[in-house]
């Protein structure tokens, strides 16, 4: 009778141990990718890029591309001449200015699509600032919210 229960308990113990550690690889596994997603989606260095990429670009006719479609920034947009030197010391790939809310638009990248779908709507802009990096081989994606101009 004693070695029955033993071997029941065994059973038991070894099927506890084995859902417990299932367990832990899903929360692990879990928070590797949002780690993962959190370096490359808003990154602190790039949003103070974008901060004073944004701020360079009121003063030099950001405020003449606001209109009702998201657009990709290039510099031919812009008045000045040192453009794409600033956006390669910034190392930034491509601009784009979205509206608040959109999700998917043509011209824009899968992993532009994913970084938007990250994003919360409820915010007090109608405009964001993305910037997308080529950083390590990857892309990584950081915006700044864009509502008025002076």
């Amino acid at each position: 009778m004693k070695r029955g229960f033993a071997l029941l308990e065994t059973i038991i113990v070894i099927t506890f141990v084995c859902v417990s550690l299932l367990m832990l690889y899903a929360t692990f596994t879990n928070m590797f990718d949002h780690s993962r997603r959190n370096i490359l989606y808003d990154d602190s260095a790039n949003i103070y890029k974008m901060f004073y990429l944004e701020e360079y670009l009121e003063l030099n006719g950001l405020s003449h591309m606001i209109n009702e479609a998201s657009v990709v920034l290039t510099c031919n947009d812009f008045s000045f001449s040192s453009c794409s030197r600033l956006l390669d010391t910034l190392k930034i790939e491509n601009l784009y200015l979205v509206k608040v809310g959109v999700k998917e638009e043509d011209g824009f990248s899968k992993g532009l699509i994913r970084y938007l779908n990250t994003l919360s709507n409820d915010v007090e802009y109608s405009y964001r600032l993305i910037g997308e990096f080529f950083i390590d081989g990857e892309y990584a994606y950081a915006s700044i919210g864009v509502s008025e101009f002076a």
